[in-house]
């Protein structure tokens, strides 16, 4: 039975934590940036995420399958998301959707959009203090993310053993 508590205890201490994050990225304004045009990830374990993610992908023109890496969109995105991005013409682009493009060092990056500006769009990532020094334009404009998925353990399966005689 004391065996049992702590592991309650972390359940609940997870679903807590869990849903404080839940609630911050159900808001449309994370952290003063309005993301209300970036698709929130979906939770499902590993696999069903990536059959979701590869079948939404399929249906959708123009669309591919990447995972996030890095810190600079928590909570919105954590890294491991799987997120499904479509390549989307850039007089299309509206604020508050996350979009991938390609900065100055030839590094992709996914942040969110938050300002049309005469030379392009002032992006930014939610853990960051400002916007991208550099905007996004037509030419390293990626794909917009359309479509998230994060990724959950798989459920342990139980272990069956056999009783010797």
């Amino acid at each position: 039975m004391l065996r049992r508590v702590p592991c309650i205890l972390a359940g609940v201490l997870l679903c807590t934590g869990l849903t404080g994050v839940a609630r911050e990225t159900d808001d449309p304004w994370i952290r003063g940036v309005f993301t209300g045009k970036s698709p929130r990830p979906v939770p499902l374990v590993e696999t069903a995420a990536w059959q979701r993610a590869s079948a939404f992908a399929e249906h959708a023109p123009n669309s591919f399958v990447l995972v996030g890496s890095g810190q600079s969109m928590q909570p919105l995105y954590s890294p491991g998301t799987i997120m499904v991005l479509q390549r989307f013409p850039f007089e299309l682009l509206e604020r508050g959707q996350t979009v991938l493009y390609r900065n100055h060092e030839h590094k992709i990056v996914a942040h969110v959009l938050v300002a049309k500006a005469r030379d392009g769009w002032r992006v930014a990532g939610l853990n960051n203090h400002g916007h991208d020094m550099e905007p996004v334009q037509a030419a390293n404009l990626v794909g917009v993310v359309i479509a998230a998925f994060q990724p959950l353990p798989e459920p342990a399966r139980p272990r069956v053993a056999a009783l010797g005689d």
